[in-house]
C-alpha cells in the first residue's frame, strides 16, 4: 500500500484532482496529522513537494521508525534545513531559462542505469531544472548526477533498514500549477515502477 503525504495547499489539491495519477497512491495523509496514522499498513510512503518543515521535523522520529521498519520513504523537493538525517542538501541557483536558448541545455547524466526505475522513465524526464543537489551516503546509488558529481536523485538501501529514495525534483508542484510537460511523464514512471516493484 502507498501513502502520499501532503500540506493541503492549492498546488497539491489541484494535483490530487488530477485522475491520472490516482494509481500512484492509495490514501492521502495529511502532514499535520501524521500522528493518527498507522504507518505500519504501508509499504512506501512518498513525502509530496514542499511540505511544511515544522512538521517534518515534528514527525523525523515517526518517519525514521517507519523507515527501521524496512518500508521505502520517497522523498520530493528540496531538503531544507537539515529535517532528515543522512541527507547531504545544498542549494544552487535555478536555470529556469536554459531550454529557450540556442543550443541551450542542463547538463546531467543518469547513473546506475541498470537500476529498474530507469525501465520506466528517461533523462528526458528527468530534466527541466533543479533547486540544489546532494551527497549520497557512502554505499547508496545515485540515479542522476550534475557535472560537479553530487547527485539530483539517489536511492539508499544502506543508512536504514528500509529504503530511502530522494530526489530534488518537484513534479506535484509542476502538475498542480500546471506547467513544465516532463514533470508527468516522469511521475508517471515512478508510479509504474512502484506498482511493479509491489509484486515482487
Amino acid at each position: 500500500m502507498i501513502g502520499i503525504v501532503t500540506n493541503g495547499l492549492p498546488f497539491q489539491n489541484r494535483f490530487f484532482a488530477e485522475q491520472e495519477f490516482h494509481y500512484l497512491y492509495d490514501e492521502v495523509l495529511h502532514i499535520r496529522h501524521l500522528h493518527q496514522y498507522d504507518l505500519t499498513k504501508y509499504d512506501t510512503l512518498i513525502l509530496s513537494c514542499r511540505l511544511d518543515i515544522r512538521s517534518l521535523k515534528r514527525y523525523q522520529s515517526q518517519l525514521l521508525k517507519f523507515m527501521n521498519a524496512g518500508k521505502r520513504l520517497i522523498i520530493f523537493g528540496e531538503i531544507v534545513d537539515c529535517w532528515f538525517p543522512t541527507i547531504d542538501w545544498e542549494d544552487s541557483e535555478v536555470n529556469f531559462s536554459w531550454w529557450v536558448r540556442d543550443g541551450g541545455d542542463l547538463p546531467m547524466e543518469m547513473q546506475n542505469k541498470v537500476h529498474s526505475l530507469f525501465n520506466y522513465i528517461t533523462l528526458r524526464d528527468m530534466k527541466w531544472h533543479y533547486h540544489g543537489s546532494f551527497l549520497p551516503p557512502q554505499g547508496a546509488q545515485s540515479l542522476l548526477d550534475i557535472p560537479n558529481g553530487r547527485s539530483l536523485f539517489y536511492v539508499d538501501n544502506v543508512s536504514f533498514n528500509g529504503e530511502l529514495i530522494v530526489t530534488t525534483l518537484d513534479p506535484m508542484f509542476h502538475i498542480g500549477l500546471g506547467f513544465i510537460d516532463q514533470s508527468k511523464p516522469f511521475l508517471h514512471g515512478i508510479a509504474k515502477w512502484l506498482r511493479e516493484e509491489e509484486k515482487h
